[in-house]
């Protein structure tokens, strides 16, 4: 009896600890120290509207991204260019510990709703795309230090940032090959 009350108290603590152990950052693109408007492209303008969307994600070992909390949809017409998506709970995180973070922004009018799709169709060259900080992310101290836990972290060093069309590769060859045909027939 004495073993499963221990048993029961160390699975207690643990959870508690595990479940506090977590740090917060403020999933938005602008904010004191920072202001990073993402553009469509470089020339279309800024982004606006619920069919654009923004995802955080983790930096982890080896430059791998984790997607952390809820896709965030870009503000309207009234704050073109910019996401809130509040406060997200970072579990891989501790309060006040280092985490590096990138931001995935795409157009998801064609119904790409998560990262995994919007990196696919991105990818594939079919929807507009892009990171924040491709060169490796923000490193920022996460917030939710103290008791109570204090306000969650923002992204300072966030840059801004064009979202655009990656072109397939059979895209890019046949460009190629259209550009050589050109070549030669001028040469002729």
């Amino acid at each position: 009896m004495k073993k499963l009350a221990l048993a029961i108290l160390v699975v207690c603590l643990t959870s508690g600890v595990g479940s506090y152990a977590q740090g917060t950052v403020n999933f938005a693109n602008l904010g004191a120290g920072y202001n990073a408007q993402v553009h469509l492209d470089d020339v279309a303008g800024p982004l606006a509207g619920a069919g654009y969307m923004a995802q955080l994600l983790l930096v982890g070992a080896g430059g791998s991204l984790t997607p952390v909390g809820a896709v965030a949809n870009f503000i309207g017409t009234a704050a073109p260019g910019y996401f809130n998506g509040g406060a997200v709970t970072v579990s891989q995180v501790a309060p006040g510990a280092n985490g590096t973070f990138e931001v995935f922004a795409w157009n998801g009018a064609s119904g790409q709703a998560t990262y995994a799709a919007a990196l696919a169709a991105w990818s594939a060259g079919t929807i507009y795309g892009g990171y924040s900080n491709p060169q490796g992310g923000v490193t920022i101290a996460t917030g939710g230090v103290g008791s109570p836990p204090g306000p969650p972290a923002g992204l300072v060093g966030l840059q801004p940032w064009a979202v655009t069309i990656v072109p397939e590769p059979s895209s890019i060859a046949l460009g190629i090959i259209g550009g050589l045909a050109l070549f030669l027939r001028r040469r002729k």
